[in-house]
């Protein structure tokens, strides 16, 4: 069985009879109904989209009317309203039954794929609750099989606004439309999702679980907006790359100047910010893929890292700095220098203590710590201070004739640069032309 088959099996199976759920009042009010967006989201169709899969597993609307407690009347109109509202043929109808098109096998993989994280946040959130849950089980996968669009969009305003008042006033809803979209969130996945204290809502580790699952559920289908684009011929995609600070110098904007200068209409945001944070990011879709230095063994089992090019150190300062008219035959030489030190914990601190260590000199303390190649390089351009960094970080600071490369030999400062990425991302177009512009770049200017 191959792997979206597997998706397909998996995400359908969950299906069966969840849809007495919304039957039963799990729709948001009328409020809601109410909420336009400028423009229409895939993820909206949702329940179309959960027709669609069971008629690509089973091949006719016949055959998916007994997967879902819908009639095949129902399903049919479901599946005509989507190809509608897309512009597209989704199937084949054929005397043998319905043969799902180049964009409904697409759309099928990433609906399964969305359905997985749903399915996967409701067993997350039934290990994080310990048993503690608000009420009896009810059924099995209810959660991906029922919830809507409005229900997962409401669930993530809420958990980045803190408030069912200001949650409301992003949806353009009513707060009672927010708080009963969240009830009914809670209910499906029998958890706690939140609590409510002086300070403010405080999400559980249920809830924590459940946020990210949304996020890569919603991520999925972005991703089939995008690609469905694609086969129309207009590549519009947005890519969100996380650019670790005194790593790969011009290799994110160069690779992304190369790529837009192919692809006009992609939109690419860079995002800046500490390991851990964009680490976090990654996890929850928030960002694409992270670039810069590699950690020596991955943090956690749902990436993978890269290697583009192995990175080495060197003494930079600005120019007419006292010691570049000065003859150096080592770090030693250097460990009276005032410096600036990379963040402790960081693999650039590890580096910068490692050079030291290796010429047989204890690392100088610094009083000055710095993450963001542009404050380091501002620093060394008003003062005498030194710092360690790539040469391809200064590369435009050394042609310009404003900063220097001490003639010292920095040892044992090898790293690897190179892309971290969940583990299990299928990555959409616009990412994957992201990639192959930075792999063709790093193996042209960065690998010797």
């Amino acid at each position: 069985m191959s792997t979206q088959q597997a998706y397909l099996c998996r995400a359908v199976s969950t299906i069966t009879a969840l849809f007495l759920l919304s039957l039963l009042g799990l729709i948001l009010s009328a409020d809601e109904n109410r909420h336009n967006t400028a423009t229409r989201s895939l993820a909206q169709h949702l329940r179309r989209l959960r027709a669609l899969l069971a008629v690509c597993r089973t091949g006719s609307t016949s055959q998916a009317a007994k997967l879902l407690p819908l009639s095949q009347s129902a399903i049919a109109r479901a599946v005509r309203q989507l190809e509608q509202d897309l512009g597209t043929e989704l199937f084949l109808r054929e005397a043998r039954g319905m043969a799902p098109t180049k964009e409904g096998r697409l759309l099928a993989h990433r609906t399964a794929r969305a359905l997985v994280q749903l399915e996967t946040a409701e067993a997350e959130a039934e290990r994080s609750s310990g048993g503690r849950e608000p009420r009896a089980r009810l059924v099995k996968g209810r959660f991906a099989g029922a919830c809507s669009y409005r229900h997962l969009l409401a669930y993530v305003i809420f958990c980045e606004t803190h408030s069912e008042h200001l949650a409301a006033r992003r949806l353009g809803i009513s707060q009672p439309a927010v708080n009963q979209a969240l009830r009914q969130v809670s209910y499906m996945l029998g958890a706690i999702l939140y609590q409510r204290t002086s300070r403010g809502m405080r999400l559980t580790e249920s809830g924590e679980a459940v946020l990210r699952r949304i996020k890569l559920a919603l991520h999925e289908l972005r991703l089939a907006e995008e690609e469905l684009n694609a086969i129309a011929g207009r590549l519009r995609g947005r890519i969100i790359i996380g650019s670790l600070p005194l790593s790969a110098g011009m290799l994110v904007p160069r690779s992304i100047d190369r790529l837009l200068a192919r692809h006009a209409d992609l939109h690419v945001t860079i995002v800046d910010g500490t390991y851990d944070a964009l680490l976090s990011q990654l996890l929850h879709a928030d960002v694409d893929v992270i670039v810069g230095a590699l950690r020596p063994a991955p943090v956690s089992p749902e990436i993978v890292q890269e290697a583009l090019f192995t990175d080495t150190l060197s003494v930079v300062a600005r120019r007419g700095h006292p010691l570049l008219r000065q003859p150096l035959h080592g770090l030693g030489d250097l460990a009276g220098a005032s410096w600036i030190a990379p963040l402790a914990g960081t693999p650039a601190r590890d580096a910068f203590e490692r050079a030291f260590l290796a010429d047989d000199v204890a690392p100088p303390p610094s009083p000055l710590e710095a993450n963001s190649a542009v404050v380091v390089q501002a620093l060394l351009l008003d003062s005498d201070r030194l710092a360690l960094l790539s040469p391809w970080q200064v590369q435009r600071g050394v042609a310009s004739g404003q900063l220097a490369v001490l003639p010292v030999r920095v040892r044992d400062t090898a790293r690897e640069i190179g892309l971290t990425m969940r583990r299990d991302a299928d990555p959409g177009m616009g990412l994957r032309l992201f990639q192959e512009e930075i792999r063709a770049l790093a193996k042209e200017e960065y690998i010797s």
